[in-house]
């Protein structure tokens, strides 16, 4: 018989972790969205490339919020199935169906979220320098953001592994 306390315990702390962050993290990026509509000027603080005094119409700024809204989205569906793997290991129930579909889509929200790392800093530049001189165009991938990439890729791979050992059990259990 195993001892799957420790896996509970740890899994209990977890789950308080991510659902904290599930709530707070929308709250944080909102915060800031709404702080870049009211003053459309403090943006150009996220592109240094840009002359000091571009103008920034109230347009561009909701369209910055709103991409920053919408890129939130993948990480906090990600938290929000942590929240109930978590809350599954904590219980006890380790290889099951429902485990394995969450970590599976903990894994496809992760690699958008890697995706939109990229490709919201990009979109934001462009955006901001619509009334500039000169528009900017950059695209940034650095170390992090592969590791992340794998990382997320990673998870998608076990998902699916899991499954398929979820319904492997489940028909083993059939023949029982």
């Amino acid at each position: 018989m195993s001892d799957l306390s420790r896996l509970q315990r740890l899994s209990a702390q977890l789950y308080w972790g991510a659902l904290a962050l599930s709530v707070v993290l929308p709250l944080i990026v909102l915060v800031y969205a709404g702080r870049g509509v009211t003053e459309p000027a403090s943006l150009l603080s996220l592109v240094p490339e840009l002359p000091a005094g571009t103008p920034v119409s109230p347009a561009q700024a909701g369209l910055v919020a709103g991409v920053s809204l919408v890129a939130v989205l993948p990480l906090v569906a990600a938290l929000r199935r942590m929240v109930r793997l978590f809350a599954n290991y904590r219980a006890g129930e380790v290889l099951s169906a429902e485990n394995a579909e969450a970590i599976l889509g903990i894994g496809r929200n992760l690699s958008l979220a890697a995706l939109f790392s990229v490709l919201v800093p990009t979109l934001e530049r462009l955006i901001l320098s619509w009334h500039a001189p000169r528009r900017v165009l950059s695209i940034a991938l650095d170390d992090g953001t592969l590791g992340f990439l794998i990382a997320a890729g990673l998870l998608t791979v076990i998902g699916w592994a899991m499954v398929e050992a979820a319904r492997v059990k489940a028909e083993n259990e059939g023949f029982v």
